[in-house]
């Protein structure tokens, strides 16, 4: 970039919005110059709230992108408007940081990746759990072929969201959610398929919602699918919002040389380990669903990396683009209950 500093532009001023702007002020060499609401003095609120000084604030789009100054987007808005404003942003020359889900559906997710390619910018999709510490350690176990030649995977998705959480009543409806994966889910499969090292090519899936549907979600907020990986391995991923119990995100890898299990490993390839016990390996795990406990300060600072060194992200739309066509291929194996190959 021209500039030594990076000018860092918030679009949104909701929980996560917050968490973003809290966390770029936390990496040197940015620094935040405007933020966009439907409501300019919401906008003005939010920078004030963040002690930010000598930012814009705007309640149009069009004026917020051509803030001078601003060279990296951060989408923080409901889901249905994420794809009008990657694509704006791109046009605009602007990098994105996108919130997930990034698109509800495959034509407005192929609108947004034709759009930042055009344009050439960089990218980071919000599958920050890429960077806490049991996935980093989990991709370096894997890197030094701890467990072998992994041929079974499972992540998992439990958070309940009801009355009790900030986020139910939109979360309920599917014109704003799209579904359990798509809203929430996604996390697990994003990182099941991270830490498998391979595309995702044929899945099966079935859903339900509990007796009497409770907690009156609009899709079904409970789901499970069996993956087919192009390596030969095979996975699953289930996803449950409407449970009563704790935050839970269990991982499991097995390979022909062990099984990792959350933050414990068994292997042969340390001889001396007990062949009935788990060797633990202290970590942060994904224990909760509070944006204020989300690895998000790795992440942008990943790409903030990437962007003055000109690399691609390895989380970026186009890599987030197959984890949104492995959920659309789900939701199509749900509803004819057969199975689906997923599209390239």
């Amino acid at each position: 970039m021209a500039r030594s500093r990076l000018g860092i532009g918030i679009i949104g001023t909701g929980w996560v919005a917050g968490a973003h702007a809290a966390n770029f002020l936390q990496i040197d060499g940015c620094r935040i110059v405007a933020v966009c609401s439907r409501r300019r003095s919401r906008a003005a609120q939010f920078l004030a709230g963040h002690s930010i000084e000598d930012a814009g604030a705007y309640d149009d789009l069009d004026a917020f992108l051509a803030h001078d100054g601003l060279d990296v987007v951060v989408i923080c808005t409901p889901h249905p408007n994420h794809p009008a404003e990657t694509i704006a942003s791109a046009r605009a020359g602007k990098h994105i940081v996108i919130e997930k889900p990034v698109a509800l559906n495959r034509t407005d997710l192929n609108s947004m990746v034709r759009a930042v390619r055009k344009a050439k910018v960089l990218t980071s999709v919000c599958f920050e759990l890429r960077w806490i510490g049991l996935f980093r350690n989990i991709k370096a176990m894997m890197a030094q072929k701890l467990i072998g030649n992994v041929y079974y995977g499972e992540c998992s998705y439990y958070h309940g969201v009801g009355p009790w959480y900030g986020q139910y009543g939109w979360n309920i409806k599917k014109d704003m959610a799209g579904d359990a994966l798509l809203t929430a889910g996604c996390h697990a499969l994003d990182g099941l398929i991270w830490l498998m090292g391979s595309r995702v090519t044929e899945v099966a899936a079935f859903s339900n919602t509990s007796p009497k549907n409770p907690l009156k979600y609009e899709y079904d907020p409970n789901s499970v699918a069996i993956l087919k990986f192009d390596n030969g391995s095979i996975g699953k991923v289930s996803t449950s919002i409407e449970c009563r119990q704790p935050y839970l995100f269990p991982v499991l890898l097995q390979g022909d040389k062990g099984t990792i299990w959350n933050d414990q490993i068994s292997t042969i390839s340390w001889p001396g380990l007990r062949k009935e016990s788990w060797a633990s390996v202290p970590t942060d795990l994904p224990d909760s669903g509070d944006v204020a406990d989300h690895p998000y300060l790795g992440q942008l600072q990943y790409f903030v990396d990437c962007i003055r060194t000109g690399k691609r992200p390895h989380n970026d739309l186009e890599d987030a683009a197959h984890t949104h066509e492995v959920i659309f291929a789900i939701n199509e194996a749900i509803k004819t209950r057969k199975n689906v190959r997923v599209r390239k």
